[in-house]
């Protein structure tokens, strides 16, 4: 891996960043604070190997109609991380769920985070010179392409597309 490493911000001491992590190329959309006198990131953001930031930027055409139409939205970037927009909500939601016991339907946790227009405007913007720092980013194919994934019992068998329910099959 021969990325090289950015980190650009997109307001309010929130910036998305590419860096190799655990020998995995991540790019993250986090909030940061200044500690003695040095920026460090915070729990509040969320992290997404390219496998899921590529369906994050493929759909970024249909989270702007959504939020012009201020109708409700939910993509499923992966891994149970969800991109979503609320009815009548200006703000894009990024953000893990999980499968509660006894239930059917993941729910959202605390880990990811909400952009207000600007951000995701400025996130948008940007999302280009991730792939300027990333050129593996052009080579990435999202899950649902893969062959394997051809019929519905392929999809249903991945872990990454259905991580709560893919031993059932």
């Amino acid at each position: 891996m021969e990325s090289a490493c950015c980190n650009i911000e997109i307001g309010n001491q929130r910036f998305v960043s590419a860096s190799e992590w655990k020998d995995e190329i991540r790019t993250d959309v986090r909030e940061w604070e200044t500690k003695n006198d040095w920026k460090v990131p915070t729990k509040t953001g969320i992290s997404l190997p390219l496998q899921r930031w590529k369906p994050l930027t493929d759909n970024f055409e249909f989270s702007d109609q959504t939020l012009v139409e201020k109708r409700v939205y939910s993509t499923h970037l992966g891994g149970n991380v969800y991109c979503t927009v609320k009815a009548n909500s200006v703000c894009i939601d990024m953000r893990q769920h999980w499968l509660p016991p006894n239930q059917t339907e993941v729910v959202p946790t605390k880990k990811g985070i909400t952009l207000r227009p600007m951000k995701y405007t400025k996130l948008k913007d940007e999302a280009a010179l991730i792939g300027d720092f990333v050129p593996e980013l052009n080579s990435i194919v999202p899950c649902p392409y893969i062959p394997d994934h051809l019929n519905q019992v392929g999809l249903l068998k991945c872990s990454v597309c259905n991580p709560c329910h893919c031993a059932d099959w």
